[in-house]
């Protein structure tokens, strides 16, 4: 029914474990405390239990082992694995294998908008070490497993053998992971992500706390187990839908209010009009006055690479919308020199439309190699479509940041180089 025994100076210690048993039992059934005053008679006193593990210890010299039959013994942790350990275990496989390839599938295909952001690498990285961990404790269980049962029909018991250094190294690299996420959002001063980040981390430890006090709870009232099953959960489950609706409707309203972009002032009509600062507008290229304009500024950074987009274009209901010019650009600026060719790359087949094969030729949008010099840059690509020409639309690279921009005109030498001057990022 249990481990062999260890040996701590004059003391020996027993596990054993109760498949039968549940952390929501209130208390002993008759026969776990038949089996509690056997081990009593002959020394073995209980120290702790923990649902169907059963912990004893043994002051005694030479004391006589509680189970004497490995086969037994092999069969009873079986039992109380396929029980609760099992399970969850394979649960958690599934789960974190399915987010982990998701991980890899959007690094594969989406490069920039996982590098660029803190939380996403954090989230990926977490789940990776999940997996890691599911493998390695499935592994090691069968892997112990089929040996004991070697070992019994030897007529010997197996110990088992720990992975203790590898746990502390997925413990503290998932440490390490969590405090880059956190540094990362305050170094960047993206309070909204920062804030998200933090109701949800006392949103899980709430959480738990809670329900926990709930099962304690009735334990403490000496519910059947099944009642205290079915109450726990049920309670879990509205406690996480009332705290994360809580934590969704805070977060909207605070973002409504301004709280987290200070300058984005309420009109009379009761419709936001949005006043980010951007590196370029509209007014530094073209000699216009209009007071309706919309300035919006979003995006993500984290330590390796940042990608923010840039709009401005007249409000949807100003009447202007279509007479006035519009401007939109999105920089991604590269703070690992490794990665600047995964970046244009992906950049340029985002639009680039030659491979697609559900576009016929002829009525595709191409990337073609433009003129550098006006821009400044090292390399200019324009987009032009094969049935209407060229398009007001560019992708521009510099040495540490590539910036795609549409334009409602054609550029002239002299607004490509002011481009150059406000993004490029360099210092002329």
């Amino acid at each position: 029914m249990g481990l062999s025994p260890y040996r701590a100076e004059k003391t020996a210690f027993f596990v054993s474990y109760y498949p039968k048993a549940s952390e929501f039992d209130p208390e002993p059934s008759e026969d776990q405390k038949a089996f509690h005053d056997f081990c009593e008679h002959t020394g073995w006193i209980l120290a702790a239990t923990s649902a169907q593990m059963q912990i004893f210890y043994n002051e005694r010299e030479n004391p006589t082992p509680i189970e004497t039959d490995p086969a037994l013994e092999v069969g009873i942790i079986h039992r109380a694995a396929k029980k609760a350990f099992l399970p969850l275990y394979f649960v958690l496989l599934a789960i974190s294998l399915f987010s982990s390839m998701l991980f890899i599938s959007t690094l594969l295909s989406d490069p920039i908008s996982l590098l660029a952001s803190s939380s996403n690498l954090f989230t990926g990285f977490a789940w990776t070490m999940l997996l890691l961990l599911c493998i390695t404790e499935l592994f090691g269980y069968y892997s112990w497993r089929s040996r004991a049962i070697k070992a019994a029909e030897r007529g010997e018991f197996l110990d088992i053998s720990g992975h203790s250094r590898l746990l502390r190294f997925i413990f503290w690299t998932a440490l390490i992971g969590f405090a880059y996420w956190l540094i990362t959002l305050i170094m960047i001063d993206q309070k909204l992500m920062l804030v998200i980040g933090l109701l949800m981390v006392l949103y899980m430890a709430l959480l738990f706390f809670l329900v926990n006090i709930i099962k304690q709870y009735l334990k403490s009232k000496k519910a059947p187990a099944s009642v205290n099953r079915t109450v726990t959960m049920v309670s879990c489950f509205i406690l996480s839908f009332a705290m994360m609706g809580a934590i969704t409707f805070g977060t909207l309203r605070a973002v409504q209010s301004g709280a987290f972009k200070p300058d984005r002032e309420n009109q009379e009509d009761n419709l936001t009009s949005y006043l980010d600062e951007l590196p370029l507008t509209v007014e530094d290229l073209l000699d216009i006055e209009f007071d309706g304009y919309i300035r919006e500024h979003g995006g993500s950074e984290s330590l390796i690479l940042s990608q923010f987009t840039m709009r401005q274009h007249a409000r949807f209901d100003s009447g202007y919308y279509a007479e006035v010019p519009s401007l939109e650009y999105t920089i991604t600026a590269i703070k690992i020199p490794s990665l600047y060719e995964i970046c244009k790359e992906q950049m340029l087949c985002e639009q680039d439309e030659r491979n697609n094969k559900r576009i016929p030729d002829g009525h595709k949008k191409v990337y073609e190699v433009h003129d550098a010099v006006p821009w400044g840059a090292q390399e200019v690509y324009r987009l032009v479509s094969q049935d209407s020409g060229p398009m007001n639309w560019y992708l521009l690279c510099y040495k540490d940041r590539i910036i795609e921009i549409k334009f409602d005109w054609e550029p002239t030498p002299e607004q490509m180089k002011i481009v150059a001057e406000k993004l490029s990022g360099e210092k002329s």
